[in-house]
C-alpha cells in the first residue's frame, strides 16, 4: 500500500514539473511570437514631432529698379564730310565705311543718385558714364548740284531714361505665403541712352 501510495505521488509530482515546464514554454513561445507581431506588446518611444512650419527669414537689403523711358532727344550737329563740283554733279555719303573718319561716340550719361550703376546700366545696355561708338548705319547719302557745295550733318538721338532705385528690407513670411517687404528709401537718377543717328545737310 505504501509503495502504491509513494508511487502515485511520484507520478503526481512528475505530471506537476512537466506542467509547470509547459506552461514556462507556452509562456515564452507566446512572447517571443508577440515580439514577432511588433505592436503588442512592443513599445516605441513618442518623440514631439519637429516643427515643420517654416520660419520667418532674418530681413535682408534688397533693390528694386523701375525704368521710364522720356521723349526723344537730339544731341549736338556733328561736321560730316563735305563736296560738290563748280562743273558737274557730285554726291555726297557719310556711310558706315566713314565710321573711322568721324566722331560715332556717345556718353551714356548720368545725373542724380544711385548705388547700383553696375544693375542700372545692365538693363539699360550701357555702362554708365562710359562712352561707346555706335554704327552710322546705312548712313546718308545726298546728290549735289554742278556748281554746289554740301556738307553732311550728323548727330546722336537718344532716350533719356528715370530710373527709380527703392531699397528694400525684406524677409520670407509663411504667414503671407511670400515675401515680407518694406521699402526704407528711394534715389533717383537720369540716364542717357543711344537710339539712333539723325542725318541732314547744308549747302556752304
Amino acid at each position: 500500500m505504501k509503495k502504491l501510495l509513494c508511487m502515485m505521488l511520484s507520478f503526481a509530482l512528475i505530471l506537476g514539473c512537466a506542467g509547470t515546464a509547459f506552461a514556462e514554454s507556452e509562456e515564452q513561445n507566446c512572447e517571443y511570437n508577440l515580439l514577432l507581431a511588433g505592436d503588442d506588446i512592443c513599445e516605441t518611444e513618442i518623440r514631439p514631432e519637429e516643427d515643420e512650419e517654416e520660419q520667418l527669414s532674418d530681413f535682408v537689403i534688397a533693390y528694386g529698379y523701375e525704368y521710364i523711358q522720356g521723349n526723344k532727344k537730339n544731341g549736338q550737329w556733328r561736321d560730316g564730310p563735305s563736296g560738290g563740283s563748280a562743273v558737274s554733279p557730285a554726291n555726297l555719303s557719310l556711310t558706315y565705311s566713314d565710321n573711322t573718319e568721324f566722331n560715332i561716340s556717345f556718353t551714356a550719361t548720368v545725373s542724380g543718385s544711385y548705388t547700383n550703376g553696375a544693375t542700372i546700366g545692365g538693363a539699360l545696355g550701357v555702362t554708365l558714364g562710359a562712352s561707346r561708338s555706335y554704327s552710322l548705319g546705312s548712313g546718308y547719302s545726298v546728290p549735289v548740284p554742278a556748281g554746289a557745295h554740301y556738307q553732311i550733318l550728323y548727330r546722336p538721338q537718344y532716350y533719356q531714361y528715370t530710373v527709380i532705385e527703392t531699397k528694400y528690407m525684406e524677409r520670407y513670411n509663411p504667414a503671407l505665403g511670400g515675401m515680407e517687404r518694406y521699402a526704407i528709401g528711394t534715389k533717383t537718377c537720369y540716364v542717357d541712352v543711344f537710339s539712333n543717328w539723325d542725318f541732314t545737310h547744308i549747302a556752304n
